[in-house]
C-alpha cells in the first residue's frame, strides 16, 4: 500500500470517499458539536483520488475525542483497505496527536451492527494498540427486509399490536414543522418517568436547520391525541437512528410504541432503509434489562457499542 498517502487536515478537493460515511462525522455536524479545535486525518489514494480512511478528533485541554458531542464518531474506512493499513493509520494518527500535546485519546465507536466486519477489525486493532474499553453498551437494531413486521416480533408484542389496531390507533409521519410539539411531548413523557433528554430543543433545532431532510418525526394517534412519538435521524442512506421516543404512562396498557416501531419498519421499507437503530439500553453505565428485553422482543438484534480510551505517555 505504498501508493497511499497519510494526510492531516481536510480531504483534498476532487477526492471521493470509498466508504460509507455517517452524519455525525460530516463536517457540518462536527461544526455544530464545536465550531473549532478539530483535527482531521485521512488515508488517500492520490492516483484514484479516493479517500480510504477518515478520523476526526476534537481537542480540549489535553484530550482528543471522537466525537465531541454526538452518539458516536470513530474511524471510517474502505472495505478494500487491508487491516495492516488500518493499523498503521491508527498509529500515525496517534503520533500526530502526541505531537500536539495530547495525553488522552477517546474513541466512541458506532454500534457493531452498522458494519459488523469493520467493527470487529477496529475493536481488535484498538485493543492491540493499548486502548482499553472505557464504556461497553448493548445496542439493538432491527434489520429491515421484505418480511412483514408482524412475522418478526414475539407473541406478546404482536398481541399489543393487534390490540392497538382494535382500538383504532393510527400511525402517521409528521412534518418537520411539528418538531417543537413532538419534542415537548417526548420530554413530558421522560419527566413523568423522572428521566431527561440529553439535548435541549434549541440545540436540536440547530441540527434541523442544517439537516431538515435527515430528521424523521413519527407518531401514533388515538383520535387526535398523540399516544407515542419518535424523533429519528437518518444517519446514512441505509440507517435510521431512533434518537428519542416515548409515550405517556396512561397509555402503558396499549403499549403504543409497538405500533410506532411497526410503522417505522414500514416507513423504512418504503425509503430503502436497511437498519433501524433502536439505541442503547443502559442507565449510568449498566444495562437497563427491562428496556433491552423489550427491544429484543421487537425483533431487535444486539451488538456491542464500545467507547475506547488510551493514555498517551
Amino acid at each position: 500500500m505504498k501508493e497511499l498517502k497519510f494526510i492531516e487536515g481536510p480531504l483534498p478537493k476532487g477526492f471521493k470517499s470509498d466508504f460509507e460515511s455517517f452524519l455525525f462525522n460530516e463536517e457540518q455536524h462536527r461544526l455544530l458539536q464545536s465550531p473549532r479545535e478539530w483535527r482531521s486525518y485521512g488515508l488517500v489514494d492520490p492516483a484514484k483520488k479516493k479517500s480510504l480512511a477518515s478520523l476526526h478528533f476534537h481537542l480540549q485541554d489535553d484530550t482528543a475525542s471522537s466525537p465531541h458531542k454526538a452518539p458516536f464518531g470513530s474511524l471510517e474506512f474502505s472495505r478494500k483497505l487491508p487491516p495492516q493499513a488500518v493499523h498503521e493509520f491508527l498509529k500515525r494518527t496517534e503520533e500526530s496527536l502526541r505531537n500536539e500535546g495530547v495525553k488522552k485519546i477517546q474513541i466512541k465507536n458506532p454500534p457493531g451492527s452498522y458494519r459488523p466486519d469493520a467493527a470487529s477489525i477496529l475493536e481488535v486493532l484498538l485493543l492491540n494498540l493499548g486502548y482499553r474499553v472505557l464504556l461497553a453498551e448493548i445496542s439493538t437494531a432491527i434489520f429491515v427486509d421484505h418480511t412483514k413486521y408482524d412475522e418478526k416480533i414475539e407473541t406478546w408484542e404482536l398481541r399489543k399490536l393487534k390490540q392497538g389496531r382494535e382500538m383504532k390507533l393510527r400511525f402517521q409521519e409528521m412534518s418537520i414543522h411539528k418538531m417543537e410539539l413532538v419534542y415537548g411531548f417526548i420530554l413530558a413523557c421522560r419527566k413523568e418517568r423522572q428521566q431527561s433528554l440529553s439535548m435541549g430543543l434549541a440545540e436540536l433545532m440547530k441540527i434541523v436547520a442544517v439537516y431538515p431532510e435527515r430528521i424523521v418525526l413519527l407518531g401514533v394517534y388515538d383520535g387526535q391525541d398523540l399516544t407515542a412519538a419518535s424523533i429519528s435521524i437518518r444517519v446514512s442512506k441505509r440507517i435510521v437512528y431512533n434518537f428519542y421516543s416515548g409515550h405517556p404512562r396512561k397509555f402503558d396498557n396499549l403499549s403504543p410504541v409497538v405500533m410506532l416501531i411497526h410503522g417505522m419498519y414500514g416507513w423504512s421499507q418504503e425509503h430503502r432503509v436497511e437498519l433501524i437503530d433502536l439505541g442503547t439500553s443502559s442507565s449510568e453505565g449498566y444495562p437497563n434489562f427491562s428496556l433491552l428485553d423489550f427491544k429484543l422482543r421487537l425483533s431487535g438484534r444486539p451488538s456491542a457499542k464500545l467507547t475506547f480510551e488510551k493514555e498517551i505517555p
